[in-house]
């Protein structure tokens, strides 16, 4: 074999092992979105004036990776009041998380599931220290 013969096969080798790695990593991404219990809409049938409504958690794989996010609702009058999309971290524990920042104060909100139900905890981090922080929990139900 002459050394051009050999670069391109070479070549040719290392440009087909990464495609199937690419291909792997992406089926992969695809296998963990399916297995994920939070992705979906999500709303909470007894919330009052103030509190949360819904949450729509959705994922996508890009480049092997999977990248969630949502969008979280406040029961308002006269239609629920959007809070805008933020990015999910996955802990080690297995509880998703999304920040959901503001110009007064700073939403948690930490997503567990259960079944058909998920348990969202709800933590808000006020900007002004006179404001106590507060937690509440809530149940939701995929819609």
């Amino acid at each position: 074999m002459k050394l051009r013969q050999t670069t391109f096969m070479c070549m040719f080798f290392s440009t087909f092992a990464f495609l199937v790695s690419a291909t792997q990593a992406q089926t992969a991404c695809e296998v963990r979105k399916s297995e994920m219990a939070e992705l979906g809409d999500w709303e909470n049938p007894k919330a009052r004036l103030k509190e949360l409504s819904q949450i729509e958690v959705e994922g996508q794989c890009l480049d092997g990776q999977l990248v969630v996010r949502a969008r979280a609702f406040t029961s308002c009058s006269p239609r629920d009041c959007k809070w805008g999309w933020a990015p999910g971290q996955l802990s080690f524990s297995g509880v998703l998380t999304f920040r959901f920042g503001g110009f007064f104060k700073a939403q948690h909100i930490e997503l567990r599931p259960m079944g058909e139900r998920i348990q969202a905890y709800v933590r808000t981090e006020n900007h002004d220290p006179t404001i106590p922080n507060k937690t509440r929990s809530y149940i939701l139900v995929r819609q």
